[in-house]
């Protein structure tokens, strides 16, 4: 219990947002205003004089009762009604261009700031991306900014139009009574104290409802994901409880929130319409005494209520501004981030070998432990070399770390003896290919899977690489052909498909260096040998890295390399290796009958 409620009070903490922190994520969010900033200030500008011709309609509507009054002539009632109606169409034509003006360019800002969201995401380094689920990164650039985007479209505006209202108002009020006035003025600072107040709540609780939503996103995405295997395991109603608990706690914050902004509401309306039943009281008297006329306690009256209309909208539209502040906290973070510099422009090499000189390895989020412990080796240009051992022996983490999807704690990579850091992410990453065991194909057609390896490709280039990988003898069996769409991960496809799918796309790709990850495991029989015809057809001419534990597929490899909590215990061809009856290579082909 005392657990709970420390992890309550430091995820609190975490969420509470002081007024530094409001003003950098207002900042951030009115820079992406920064290009649209003549127009915005134009359509602003317009907005002033349409917000002033309404607070003439309480002083025509107190002019018009006086004439009534005093038995005024119908030349007096056409004249204010005439210019009731003009000041309707000329308030009307501003109104739409400022609406407009500032819809056009919100949708770009939005647009603009969900693009860059997008693109940094996808650039960060999988050190950042493994530590965030899928469904909270996809929550971002949905729900965060589609918060963001209701607020600027609306709030914003509608905000600074009140706020027009307000001071206009109480300038009139108070040049017309100041008797009148005193009411109303002593509820202002009130109002203000407990706006502040209450407006860090509202943020508080903003970014905590935002981050439950995520949650819940996530367990959508991964729930989906996984379809198959929530039903094989009869998990559905698992996954549900799962839903309903985050949507649970994402409610109760939501109604938190709504209660606040409630009582806020009501708190105002209570302060200023309470004021204004005072006025009334007060100013009927002085009608009676003659101190001032109906129509001026009407339009002092209808001024008023502008005050505190004004002051309810306000709070209401400060408290979702508050919401949005509190929803780009998140994005904000994630865009602060470094992301990686790929270096796409740097000029193309061809890189053929690979060296690791004392390379150690720990993942950020476990530091100490060590996945990768001084390994060093040298893969020479057209080898073909193995990495072999149990699962979590680290053959995996050091192809990625050839890959430079991660970079070593300890110890240097280098590619033809250059070291990895003076060569940019793209110049290594476009010199390697990889046909991983897992094969997740994007969710459109056969010809976008196999394109991906090479996006400018001709349709004939594509066929050939599709032919070379033994994948045309099932892609002509489609009535769509290479546009038969694969489905949601490729699942409209087998294995075996898939996995020929992944050798056209390296293929196409044509990288000097391969990795083959388990790239025949799990296959039957007729695959396999359809697979294996493709594989060596794609390591002809390479430097080839194979990753198996089946012992089989490695034989004829140059040189083994066999790993053991993450360190190479052996290295050799599979003849020298076999003949050390106590080595680790050799109990591993005698547990599978390997000769």
């Amino acid at each position: 219990m005392a657990k709970s409620r420390r992890d309550r009070t430091t995820a609190e903490e975490k969420t509470r947002i002081d007024s530094e922190t409001a003003r950098k994520q207002l900042a951030f969010l009115l820079g992406y205003y920064r290009p649209y900033a003549g127009r915005t200030i134009v359509a602003l500008l317009f907005m002033l004089p349409a917000s002033a011709i309404s607070l003439l309609f309480p002083r025509l509507t107190g002019d018009l009762i006086d004439t009534v009054t005093k038995s005024g002539s119908s030349d007096q009632l056409y004249t204010v009604g005439l210019s009731f109606l003009g000041l309707l169409i000329v308030q009307a034509v501003i109104g739409y261009f400022v609406s407009v003006t500032m819809a056009r360019t919100t949708e770009r800002v939005i647009a603009a700031l969900r693009t860059d969201l997008f693109d940094h995401i996808i650039r960060l380094p999988l050190t950042v991306l493994t530590e965030r689920r899928i469904g909270e990164l996809s929550s971002r650039l949905s729900s965060d900014l589609t918060q963001i985007q209701e607020t600027f479209s609306f709030s914003v505006m509608q905000i600074l139009r009140q706020i027009i209202f307000l001071i206009g108002s109480i300038a009139i009020i108070i040049s017309t009574s100041v008797q009148l006035t005193v009411p109303i003025l002593v509820a202002l600072p009130v109002i203000v104290v407990v706006a502040l107040y209450m407006g860090r709540k509202i943020r508080a609780l903003s970014t905590k409802t935002q981050d439950a939503l995520a949650r819940s996103s996530t367990i959508v995405e991964e729930t989906l994901q996984s379809i198959s295997a929530v039903k094989t395991y009869v998990q559905e109603g698992y996954e549900t409880k799962r839903y309903h608990a985050t949507i649970d706690e994402n409610v109760r914050l939501a109604i938190s929130g709504a209660r606040l902004r409630a009582i806020f509401v009501t708190f105002i309306i209570f302060t200023i319409f309470g004021g204004i039943a005072g006025v009334i009281l007060y100013g009927a008297g002085l009608v009676m005494s003659g101190a001032v006329t109906m129509g001026q306690l009407l339009s002092f009256l209808m001024y008023a209520m502008f005050v505190g209309g004004a002051l309810g909208s306000v709070a209401e539209q400060f408290g979702q501004i508050q919401k949005s502040l509190g929803a780009s906290v998140r994005m904000r973070e994630l865009m602060q981030a470094p992301v990686e510099e790929l270096g796409e422009d740097a000029p193309r090499i061809r890189l053929t070998s690979v060296q690791l000189d004392h390379v150690s390895f720990s993942y950020p989020e476990r530091a100490d432990t060590t996945v990768i412990d001084n390994v060093s080796l040298q893969i020479a240009p057209g080898e073909r070399v193995a990495f072999v051992g149990s699962s979590g022996a680290g053959k995996s983490t050091t192809a990625a770390l050839i890959q430079r999807l991660y970079d070593p704690t300890q110890g240097t990579i280098s590619y033809d003896w250059t070291d990895a850091h003076a060569l940019s992410l793209a110049q290594v990453r476009l010199n390697i290919g990889i046909v991983p065991q897992d094969i997740v194909l994007f969710g459109g057609t056969i010809d976008e899977n196999i394109r991906y390896g090479k996006i400018d490709a001709t349709e004939e280039e594509v066929v050939a690489a599709a032919r070379a990988a033994n994948a045309m003898e099932f892609i002509e069996r489609f009535p769509e052909g290479m546009q038969a769409r694969v489905g949601e991960r490729g699942i409209k496809l087998s294995g075996g498909q898939r996995q020929r799918i992944a050798i056209a796309r390296a293929l196409l790709k044509n990288p000097p260096i391969l990795i083959l990850d388990e790239a025949t495991s799990s296959l039957d029989a007729d695959s396999e040998r359809l697979i294996s015809e493709a594989l060596e057809r794609l390591m002809e001419h390479r430097t080839t890295i194979i990753i198996a534990h089946r012992l089989s597929t490695v034989r004829r490899c140059d040189r083994i390399y066999v790993f053991d909590s993450g360190r190479i215990v052996e290295s050799g061809a599979h003849d020298e290796l076999f003949a050390n009856a106590d080595g680790k290579y050799r109990r591993w082909c005698d547990l599978q009958f390997i000769q």
